[in-house]
């Protein structure tokens, strides 16, 4: 082992010379081949954008050169676990994956593991943090036995931290850590239940009277996270009352003006966050329809005041798009984005077509027949991705379809929606567009010689 340290190390600083805007050189012990760079820029989402992936020597070494021009929260990911670090422009980082144990954090997706630095610079915003991480923590642990005890002392002690917090810390220049630190703050120290602490009118005056909302702060959306949390619980009668029927008449606008009335939400961008998090728990407590839900976030990420918040509605609205077998797909979306002109009372068979591809093409005189024989109770209906060259041979087989076709690019929200992998695929819907059948048969005998024309049959002699 320790052979492979010093070989880690050495290739390290050989490669030192090369170092250009943020360099990562890990040691990892995940047994993977891969692993994959991502970004997060929205706290409050927490959408990751994929930046490159790395391959791993016989030793589990890789290196990883990013262009960063800010400070950035990343995550190294294999198919089963992550690890997370923040990276400054012009960083370098010597890491290590460590090998998961038995009591290894779990999170809702993946494992979630700390990674570990050498040689960490003392300027570095992950040197800092931790440096100052380490400081709060201990001091709390120090002093949290007098909370219950001897509260007056224990709130003392507090005051006397959040001053030399201030002393240490009030002049630094780094806005990142600075807020980092306040928020950090603020949902430690402050957040403690005793006599003589912040009331929530001081909490708010202090943390939430912003004119915006930093989404790139993971700090400060915690905090917001769990200030506004079950907000509805929180407010007055007549608010509440607003609120469920801005909800019910599913009105945006008049859900956003009743929160701002309220007077621990500070302006519109935050009356937009409140929002967005109460869609979010009506719609996780089944409070308000799933259709209602992609609804309202549809609008917000189109017209929330601020960009973070669009991206962060549209990606909360794609996953709550979703298609699933018993879930409806939003009609409004279908007709008046996607502009499909939907037959009443027909069942829609969705048809994923690449053009090129051999098994497309072959299926398609099934396909045919198919519409033909099922033409006054089936809708049939082609999406294409627009990128592809088509060619004389799908052409010819789509002579004679007389049914509608769309074509949209691959980075098309439609895409995430229906989750197909391969083509051809089908997707089975009833008249009022709710999913029977995710994974259709088609038109052409599988494995088991089963067709797409046994579960049609069944379904219109019933």
């Amino acid at each position: 082992m320790q052979v492979k340290y010093t070989l880690f190390l050495l290739s390290f600083l050989l490669a030192s010379s090369y170092w250009s805007q943020v360099f990562i050189r890990g040691l990892s012990f995940w047994n993977e081949p891969t692993l994959d760079i991502y970004k997060i820029d929205n706290e409050f989402s927490q959408q990751k954008t994929w930046i490159k992936s790395v391959n791993l020597d016989s030793m589990g070494i890789f290196n990883a050169q990013l262009n960063l021009t800010a400070i950035s929260k990343l995550q190294i990911c294999d198919n089963k676990r992550c690890s997370m670090l923040y990276a400054q422009p012009n960083g370098r980082y010597l890491i290590e994956l460590p090998a998961p144990t038995n009591d290894s954090f779990y999170s809702q997706n993946e494992q979630d593991l700390e990674l570990l630095f050498y040689q960490l610079d003392t300027t570095d915003i992950n040197y800092r943090i931790l440096g100052f991480e380490a400081w709060m923590d201990n001091y709390i642990a120090d002093i949290y036995q007098l909370k219950d005890i001897r509260s007056n002392e224990f709130i003392l002690k507090v005051l006397a931290f959040k001053a030399e917090t201030a002393m240490v810390y009030g002049e630094e220049t780094n806005a990142f850590l600075r807020d980092y630190i306040k928020y950090s703050v603020g949902l430690t120290i402050d957040n403690f239940s005793v006599i003589g602490g912040p009331t929530k009118q001081d909490k708010y005056n202090f943390y939430l009277q912003t004119d915006s909302v930093d989404y790139k702060q993971p700090k400060l959306i915690e905090y917001a996270t769990l200030f506004y949390e079950h907000y509805d619980s929180q407010v007055d009668q007549n608010i509440r009352k607003g609120i469920s029927l801005a909800l019910e008449a599913n009105d945006l606008e008049a859900l956003v003006k009743t929160l701002v009335k309220d007077p621990f939400i500070y302006n519109t961008a935050w009356a937009e966050f409140v929002a967005t998090k109460l869609i979010l728990e009506y719609e996780h407590a089944q409070l308000i329809a799933n259709e209602l839900a992609i609804s309202l976030l549809r609008r917000l990420s189109v017209g929330a005041q601020q960009q973070e918040l669009r991206k962060a509605a549209n990606y909360f609205w794609l996953e709550k798009s979703k298609l699933n077998n018993g879930k409806n797909w939003n009609r409004e979306y279908v007709e008046n984005e996607l502009g499909l002109k939907l037959t009443k009372e027909k069942f829609i068979y969705l048809h994923h077509y690449i053009p090129g591809n051999q098994k497309c093409i072959a299926e398609m005189a099934a396909l045919k027949r198919l519409a033909e024989r099922y033409q006054s109770k089936l809708q049939i209906i082609s999406i294409i991705p627009s990128e592809m060259t088509w060619t004389n041979a799908d052409n010819k087989a789509f002579e004679g379809a007389n049914w509608q076709r769309i074509e949209l690019a691959t980075n098309h929200d439609v895409w995430q929606q229906l989750s197909w992998k391969s083509a051809p695929a089908y997707i089975l819907l009833d008249p009022q567009l709710k999913v029977l059948y995710l994974n259709a048969l088609g038109p052409l005998p599988n494995a088991r010689t089963q067709t797409i024309d046994l579960v049609l049959n069944q379904l219109f002699n019933n």
